[in-house]
């Protein structure tokens, strides 16, 4: 990719990493060894950000290439197996600023240094899940050509790591890219690991540009001692409680008494929780997008909705009116986010004419922009309506 920095892979990215554990030499062997042995959390093979080059002498065995490119330092390993690691450093301190452990192709289900992450294994779906969000895609590499197919990554800021990015890029191979693109097959069902990069923010910002689009359920990833998990949100982040300004969305959601649409999305406007605009308008349905974490039972609203044919925000579609209604789309299929509702004591109602009922339905996004940032992720919106 023009404009960026590194030995150039089978990808066509730039390649700055640590390495997959190869199993098939003596010498890989020995090489997993050094490099094990000496990883801790937030590294990759051994080697954290910041850490001097020379330190890469862990590794046991001297690079396959090496070059100097303007400001940076660059070496590259390659392994028995396949797989290579790939360091940059800046030369005017020699430190790390971006490394990458890159798959080979032949073996899957190796781990990497991210623990649950399998390289040729886990599937973007299954990343996405272990994560707890999409987390953010730099927009020149949301979709990018590779030299079996094609690929696209999710970075994720690290919980107490300021400036470090850990980004994991999925490929799409062989017949699975035609089936994609044909959508015979879903993106995030068959799109697997094949890399994993930890590099320093700025130095991303300059060889992948600014341009980022963010999941808003994504939180900076705790990543230590064999743990990953999402980070709770800090303690000043104006997360909508039961008690806070969205607390009429949150007990309208319950569907324990009547409500009204335009009251409830009225009230969340003029606190500022959602904004004046709707980020789409479906059948007459306007969407918006939370200004702040609104969290309902362990689900975390990607957009907020609504209708009331009584209500003056509302339009009507052509065809049959949809039902008064409030609802929140989230992440997750119906059976996810129903199940995530029933752990935390909540159970949805049969119909009931005249009544609130409560249920989950699966969801998409009209508004490109929307569908985009969301496209192969299943979504589910759920919805406390009364017929």
């Amino acid at each position: 990719m023009a404009g960026t920095i590194g030995l150039p892979g089978r990808s066509g990215r730039p390649e700055n990493a640590c390495m997959r554990h190869p199993r098939s030499s003596l010498l890989a062997a020995a090489v997993l060894l050094v490099c094990c042995h000496h990883a801790d959390a937030q590294s990759l093979s051994g080697l954290s950000l910041s850490d001097p080059l020379a330190r890469t002498s862990t590794i046991g065995m001297p690079p396959s290439a090496s070059s100097e490119r303007g400001p940076h330092s660059i070496r590259k390993w390659s392994f028995p197996d396949g797989n290579e690691v790939s360091v940059t450093a800046r030369r005017a301190d020699g430190r790390i600023v971006y490394m990458e452990s890159s798959w080979s192709g032949r073996v899957p289900g190796s781990p990497t240094d991210y623990p649950g992450v399998n390289f040729g294994e886990t599937t973007l779906n299954e990343l996405r899940r272990l994560m707890g969000s999409n987390g953010f895609t730099y927009a020149s590499r949301a979709i990018f050509k590779t030299d079996e197919g094609v690929g696209t990554s999710n970075s994720y800021e690290i919980a107490g790591r300021p400036g470090a990015v850990l980004t994991f890029i999925s490929l799409v191979r062989g017949k699975d890219v035609d089936a994609v693109g044909a959508g015979r097959r879903k993106l995030g069902d068959v799109a697997r690991i094949g890399s994993v990069i930890l590099a320093d923010a700025g130095y991303l910002d300059g060889a992948w540009g600014r341009e980022k689009n963010a999941d808003p359920a994504a939180r900076p990833i705790v990543w230590s001692d064999g743990t990953r998990t999402a980070a709770p949100p800090p303690v000043s982040a104006p997360v909508a409680a039961a008690d806070g300004p969205a607390a009429p969305l949150l007990r309208a959601l319950e569907c324990r008494g009547g409500f009204k649409p335009e009251v409830v999305l009225g009230t969340l406007q003029r606190s500022g929780v959602i904004g004046r605009k709707p980020a789409q308008r479906m059948d007459g349905i306007p969407s918006y997008v939370p200004t702040v974490p609104v969290e309902f039972h362990g689900l975390t609203a990607l957009t907020v909705e609504g209708w009331n044919y009584e209500g003056i925000q509302f339009t009507r579609a052509p065809g049959t009116a949809p039902p008064v209604h409030v609802a929140m789309t989230v992440v997750g299929d119906e059976k996810e986010v129903t199940e995530t509702l029933k752990r935390n004591g909540i159970v949805l109602k049969p119909h009931e004419e005249g009544r609130p009922f409560l249920y989950v339905t699966d969801a998409e996004y009209s508004d490109r922009k929307l569908a985009a940032q969301f496209r192969g992720r299943k979504l589910s919106s759920v919805i406390c309506s009364v017929h």
